[in-house]
């Protein structure tokens, strides 16, 4: 599997994301969000005779759950060494309560309503937003 493009290196009308690619990356819903813009842009030039245009960035996130209401939202890419890459505008690396309500009540929507029927596609748009499109 091309890690950037999520074709198969040698059967390239097959395509992948999440749990059945070898993308070096956390297999999670984060990841999986990530990919899908991607597998989606890279399908439909393929099937229209181009080839493929979108490259994925290894984007993953992890919320840790650090207390009972505390949460370090973690998010990665596919830079080495690995450097956070932080959606929202403060230290995502700090125990938050507001980290914690979001892994607790807004992903669960996300994810229910958003990502299984294909309109999530992770949090890329609103890290430009909150970065006023100054970093990725």
């Amino acid at each position: 599997m091309d890690k950037h493009t999520l074709r198969h290196v040698k059967y390239p009308n097959i395509f992948g994301i999440g749990d059945c690619t070898s993308v070096p990356t956390a297999k999670t819903a984060a990841a999986v969000a990530g990919q899908l813009g991607i597998m989606r842009s890279n399908l439909g030039a393929v099937l229209n005779g181009k080839e493929p245009p979108a490259k994925y960035d290894g984007y993953t996130s992890c919320p840790l759950v650090t207390g009972k209401k505390t949460c370090v939202l973690a998010e990665f890419d596919f830079q080495a060494p690995p450097q956070p890459l932080e959606t929202f505008p403060i230290n995502q690396a700090k125990e938050r309560m507001t980290m914690y309500m979001m892994k607790a009540h807004v992903m669960p929507q996300l994810y229910w309503h958003g990502l299984v029927k294909g309109w999530w596609e992770g949090p890329a748009l609103f890290r430009k937003l909150f970065r006023f499109g100054l970093s990725k």
